[in-house]
């Protein structure tokens, strides 16, 4: 009995004991650009969920390729040490003049442009959209085309540091959806602040897809989309001006660059249009003019010069070859009263265009439609 007592006496208390803290790295932050419009912003960057461009208004600088994760940058140098694809018309160096600026807030960023191709919801179970997930983006800059030498642990290029980083203020990554945009190129912009970029001469982008969501084996690029050209000079004094342009979708909107369907709307040469009316002192003016290939506005453009102040009416003479009439514009700002023809009148022309005195007034345009001259 004694020993039984002494047996249990001795036991030893069990409990859970306390862990000793342990530093782990965080988990990264996963910001959502999977929905139209969707805007995020990390380290400073704004992050940027966008409509698609045209092909030839998306010019890219580095094409990444493969099953998983993939990863590169871009450079001259031959062979690629990551994932990089494709000839120097698609990866290779970037001028930092060629970066376009873009001013948001009253703050100037360098625009950048990437597009995903994943077809299929990869390795991701629970996805049935093409995702893909942007791990790491940092920018690099040199004065030479051809760096090369990433190193995964120490973060630099050819032994170059970063500019800037994406995770430089907190461990991020970024969603992103292929599928919202179903046409063009392009899926999002990053908006980099200018202030990160000095005075060298390139600009290296270092990209990595994969983590969580894997890339299925479609490629992700980057390129830059080049600044709209300005508007054209208003017009000398006393002019009335404006186009007549193939118009491919018939919504009166002249878009010479393409298009919702990437189709370019091209100005019509050879049209002869008329303009009548009376100037402010009742003297009446009549005048012709041909559209042709203006160097400044390009082709279909036509204008009546050193016109006095009065009110005028233009008339498309007739159609170029192979068209019909489609939508005319009034004028930008709108200034004059259209007439399509009609059975009753089946002259094309804008009337009561008011010219004040040494002004110009543009955009005076005649949509044409395409009729196929043998039909099948």
């Amino acid at each position: 009995m004694t020993t039984q007592r002494s047996a249990i006496g001795r036991r030893v208390k069990l409990g859970v004991q306390a862990l000793e803290a342990r530093d782990v790295p965080a988990s990264p932050t996963t910001l959502d650009l999977t929905f139209s419009g969707a805007r995020v912003s990390a380290n400073s960057a704004i992050l940027q969920q966008t409509a698609s461009v045209s092909s030839d208004q998306f010019h890219t600088f580095v094409a990444l390729q493969n099953s998983g994760t993939e990863e590169g940058y871009n450079t001259d140098a031959r062979p690629f040490q990551l994932d990089q694809t494709g000839d120097l018309t698609v990866t290779h160096a970037l001028l930092l003049a060629d970066v376009p600026v873009v001013n948001i807030g009253g703050v100037d960023y360098r625009q950048f442009m990437v597009d995903v191709n994943e077809l299929s919801a990869g390795s991701q179970p629970l996805s049935t959209k093409p995702q893909v997930l942007l791990e790491e983006l940092r920018i690099y800059l040199a004065d030479t085309p051809d760096l090369t030498g990433y190193n995964s642990h120490t973060q630099t290029l050819a032994g170059l540091g970063p500019v800037w980083d994406m995770d430089g203020a907190g461990n991020v990554s970024v969603k992103l959806d292929a599928s919202l945009n179903a046409t063009g190129v392009g899926d999002a912009f990053v908006y980099v602040p200018n202030a990160f970029f000095g005075s060298s001469t390139y600009v290296y982008l270092y990209s990595k897809f994969g983590g969580k969501i894997k890339s299925d084996g479609g490629d992700e690029s980057w390129g830059v989309v080049p600044p709209p050209p300005p508007p054209p000079p208003p017009p000398p004094p006393g002019t009335i001006s404006g186009f007549v342009y193939f118009d491919a979708d018939n919504d009166g909107v002249r878009e010479p660059n393409g298009n919702q369907d990437l189709v370019k709307e091209v100005g019509l040469n050879g049209v002869l249009m008329h303009l009548t009316g009376f100037d402010s002192l009742g003297n009446p003016v009549d005048l012709t003019a041909t559209t042709y290939s203006d160097p400044s506005f390009g082709d279909g453009y036509y204008a009546f010069t050193g016109l006095p102040a009065g009110t005028y009416t233009i008339t498309k003479t007739a159609d170029p070859a192979d068209f019909i009439s489609g939508i005319n514009t009034p004028g930008i700002p709108p200034n004059g009263q259209v007439h399509e023809p009609d059975l009753n009148d089946p002259t094309d022309y804008i009337s009561n265009i008011s010219l004040g005195t040494e002004v110009g007034i543009t955009e005076y345009n005649f949509g044409e439609l395409f009729v196929n001259p043998n039909p099948h």
